[in-house]
């Protein structure tokens, strides 16, 4: 189906995600609402093992439209964002977000929801919210644990814009690269993974996903029950095991 707002490019094992919405990005509702339903069809995608997500032109994204923040229009704003940012973070596959450029607010926010952020000298992020008097509240509710408590407040309250290097340092950048590599870089680090098995990939992505949401020993006791009665039961995991003692090299089945 024809976009507006996103332009998709599928690749080996691979789908790429761009945002082009000139000039800068901006995350309309309308916007949000085209990811969801590239994401809802990518989801069900056997054949995909990393999304990418991009910007087109000079922004990543430069946040959420600030209209859309206003009182007659934020709910349907905060319930739709809320629903793409979770759904980008419990992702069943790994994501990066490959970011060449400003990165701002609910961009930021949505770029944060991937597993990784591989960022250009040229990118910069920031929660600027702040400054026009309300909180992002998904870097809220997530950037403690991804950033530790300092680094997400520094972010969050000084509502300042920082570098790629200064945001690699808080942990909120996984990876630095330049302009002229981004793209070999975001390539090196998604062939990584379109090697492996998607069904072996989305039960470990939950089991991570698990141990943030519990204490260590209650995390340790639902990854053993996932191994026991999910993994061991998958015909990739019997066919990667077989595969190693046969010293040949395993023939995924995704299931």
């Amino acid at each position: 189906m024809a976009h507006k707002f996103i332009k998709t490019e599928a690749k080996e094992h691979r789908l790429d995600i761009t945002i082009d919405n000139p000039p800068v990005n901006i995350m309309t509702g309308a916007v949000m609402l085209e990811l969801i339903e590239v994401l809802n069809d990518a989801q069900n995608n056997s054949d995909f093992r990393v999304i990418v997500f991009k910007g087109e032109g000079k922004a990543w994204s430069a946040g959420a439209d600030v209209g859309e923040h206003l009182p007659e229009n934020f709910e349907q704003m905060l319930d739709v964002f809320g629903e793409l940012c979770e759904m980008i973070r419990t992702f069943p596959v790994p994501t990066i977000a490959a970011v060449g450029g400003v990165c701002l607010g609910g961009g930021c926010e949505v770029a944060g929801m991937c597993d990784f952020i591989v960022a250009s000298g040229r990118a910069k992020f920031g929660q600027p919210e702040i400054k026009v008097g309300v909180f992002p509240p998904v870097a809220l509710a997530h950037f403690v644990n991804k950033l530790g408590y300092s680094s997400a407040l520094e972010l969050i309250l000084s509502g300042d814009i920082f570098t790629a290097e200064d945001s690699c340092r808080m942990g909120l950048v996984s990876k630095l690269s330049t302009e002229n590599s981004l793209d070999e870089d975001v390539d090196t680090l998604a062939n990584r993974f379109i090697h492996n098995s998607r069904s072996v990939m989305e039960l470990s992505k939950s089991a991570a996903l698990l141990s943030l949401a519990h204490t260590p020993k209650e995390s340790a006791r639902l990854i053993d029950e996932m191994y026991r009665y999910k993994l061991m039961e998958t015909e990739d995991a019997v066919e990667g095991l077989t595969a190693f003692l046969g010293k040949r090299a395993p023939e995924w089945k995704d299931k």
